[in-house]
């Protein structure tokens, strides 16, 4: 059993309230009950601290608790309360693996492949030829997994993913539904007849440890050399990088963002949803991209904010944005001022 007390030891926190009681569960503060754990870390829920059902709320030094006429049973002040949740997530209530350990009867494994022990390849699962996969990873159904393919221990693939020959995979790399890993560059080149001939895509794509890739998205193989993923790296939903490019270490990006062939995207990048980043560009470590943004040219200041269409240094985008808001206003004023003028012209003419 799970105490609030264990969990606070665990997390360094101080407990308010019962340490005895037990925690079964996890939720979210509006919908919890009697045994769960929960946290706040946005201002705007503390609100539900005097109405939750939780047995014990994570919260920060900085919640002033004197100030609610009620409390949940037990409350774990901490620096950072979600951080703090995900740790104690991790600790007590640990993700199933899903598959046991072996392969299933309806799986396809080459002969020639060899699996680490501990692994699991579920059913309608397919391993090529020449394929290395380490201990204890996790191969769901239908995942496709090609020839000379090298996985590393702990893997977690989901169902439906593509992992295409030769690709390589670092240790403890997630990969969610229907992402697709080494297909081809989109390499075309012009012939003088308009059509177009289709460019050998003959490279790799190397993905290194820690790494988690959201569903559905693209990771193409290089024309030459490899396309790669740092370590730490994490890619959400629909999110596209083209041949050749690269991401630094424990960079994150939001979905439907493309990065375009042989950009270099720098390490601890945040960069927003439905961002369009131009090929063979680099970033420099620390940029943070604002959402639906447009990167068409390189920058260097490390930790620098941009932002826009295209972007931008942030402050002069929102200066520029709030001018703009302004631009019907000032038309009207200008025509006013075009009729005065002519006006007062003409009566200057009738004076002469």
């Amino acid at each position: 059993m799970t105490t609030v007390h264990d969990i606070a030891l665990l997390l360094e926190g101080e407990v308010v309230g019962d340490g005895t009681l037990a925690v079964t569960g996890v939720a979210k503060i509006e919908e919890a009950g009697p045994g769960s754990l929960t946290f706040i870390a946005n201002p705007k829920y503390e609100r539900f601290l005097g109405t939750t059902k939780a047995s014990c709320v994570l919260v920060g030094r900085d919640i002033d608790l004197s100030k609610h006429s009620a409390l949940p049973p037990a409350v774990i002040r901490l620096d950072d309360p979600y951080s703090s949740f995900v740790v104690a997530i991790e600790r007590f209530m640990p993700k199933k693996r899903g598959l046991d350990p072996g392969i299933h009867p309806a799986a396809s494994v080459h002969p020639g492949a060899v699996l680490g022990p501990g692994a699991s390849v579920g059913a309608y699962a397919v391993i090529g030829d020449g394929t290395v996969i380490g201990a204890n990873a996790v191969i769901h159904p239908h995942v496709v997994i090609g020839r000379d393919v090298r996985i590393g221990d702990d893997v977690l693939l989901y169902p439906h993913v593509v992992i295409r020959e030769e690709c390589v995979l670092g240790h403890r790399v997630i990969i969610q539904p229907g992402a697709v890993i080494g297909a081809d560059g989109f390499g075309f080149a012009p012939k003088k007849d308009g059509t177009f001939r289709k460019i050998p895509q003959i490279g790799i794509v190397v993905i290194e440890d820690d790494v988690e890739i959201q569903a559905n998205a693209c990771v193409d193989r290089a024309t030459l050399g490899d396309t790669r993923i740092h370590s730490g790296v994490k890619l959400d939903n629909m999110v596209q990088v083209g041949h050749n490019a690269s991401v630094g270490e424990h960079t994150v990006i939001a979905g439907s963002t493309a990065v375009a062939g042989s950009t270099k995207i720098g390490p601890h990048n945040m960069i927003g949803g439905c961002v369009a980043i131009s090929g063979h560009l680099t970033t420099p470590p620390g940029l943070k991209v604002a959402g639906a943004s447009l990167l068409s040219r390189s920058f260097t200041e490390e930790g620098l904010s941009v932002a826009g269409f295209p972007a931008k240094e942030a402050g002069r985008w929102r200066r520029m944005e709030a001018a703009a808001r302004q631009l019907p206003d000032l038309l009207v004023e200008v025509r006013e001022l075009q009729k005065a003028i002519t006006a007062l012209q003409e009566e200057i003419n009738r004076t002469k």
